[in-house]
This record gives structure tokens, sequence and C-alpha cells, in this order.
């Protein structure tokens, strides 16, 4: 059985609001966080290193490593997102 969804008051459509904005704004910001330590990793940052500056395990570095692979850098040389297309799932390793 499925619910009939029951109107929102404008308070409640005005935080549901918000709520969408910031889950936007977290998926950016996810997104960025798997790619600076692919980055770093590629340029030869050890996994202590950079498990140190996120605030995380080495274990939890390699398997964002592992998860999202290596970067591919375009002619122009600036990083874009990895081969397999993941990093926008990054977010809860």
């Amino acid at each position: 059985m499925s619910r009939r969804a029951r109107e929102l008051t404008v308070d409640q459509t005005a935080l549901v609001g918000a709520v969408r904005k910031v889950s936007r704004q977290r998926a950016k910001i996810n997104t960025d966080y798997v790619m600076a330590i692919l980055r770093a990793r590629e340029e030869g940052a050890t996994f202590g290193a950079i498990a140190e500056a996120a605030g995380t395990s080495s274990q939890a570095v390699q398997e964002i490593v592992r998860r999202h692979g290596r970067v591919q850098r375009p002619e122009g040389g600036s990083a874009s997102v990895p081969a397999n297309g993941t990093v926008g799932a990054a977010a809860a390793v």
C-alpha cells in the first residue's frame, strides 16, 4: 500500500529545499574529496600522508583509490573524472 503524500506547509517546503541544496553541495564536496585523494596518490603521496591530511585511516584512503581508480589526464594536463566514472558515488568511505 502506498501512502498518499500530504501537502507541506510553507516552512516545511523551505526546509526541504534547504536539504536539497545541502545534498547537492555534499555531492560536490564528496567528488572533490575523492579527486584530491586520487591526484595526491598519483603524484606519489603516501597513503599515510593522505590519510593524516584527511583525518582518516590509510585503509580508508586505499579503499577510495581501489574503488575509484586512476585519474585520467586530458591533453591539457588537468585531472578529470576517473575512467570508471564512479567519483560521484564516493562519499561514505
